[in-house]
């Protein structure tokens, strides 16, 4: 019987890992705004390139925009710069990156407080 409940807590457990695992990385502040926080998850190799995932958190009380630059990490390639406009407190929609370098670097820069380029904040850090 002793065996039997233990097998039995074992599936739970992998069960319950297994609905939380959801490949996520941890959310990480932005080298310059404690304010916006990215996410990275690693998807399957596809061909010779490299599959990730990026969402972004933002902790304002007010619609931003920013620019967002995902590089290699010696930054000599720059593999896309894209605008982003976020409402208040909210998780954006999954975005999809495709890399030849099995890492990679993420810029946040000229942050606005509207959804328009202009009046950039200065780095918070």
């Amino acid at each position: 019987m002793k065996k039997l409940l233990s097998i039995l807590l074992l599936f739970a457990c992998i069960s319950i890992f297994a609905q939380d695992n959801t490949g996520w990385d941890d959310w990480q502040k932005t080298s310059c705004y404690s304010k916006i926080s990215y996410r990275l998850k690693t998807e399957e190799k596809r061909g010779e390139q490299y599959h990730w995932k990026l969402q972004f958190k933002s902790d304002y009380r007010e619609v931003i925009s920013f620019n967002y630059h995902v590089t290699d990490k010696l930054q000599e390639y720059n593999i896309t710069t894209h605008r982003k406009t976020m409402n208040p407190g909210k998780i954006s929609e999954e975005i999809d990156i495709y890399t030849a370098e099995s890492d990679i670097f993420l810029l946040v820069d000229k942050v606005s407080l509207s959804p328009y380029p202009d009046d950039f904040l200065e780095c918070d850090h």
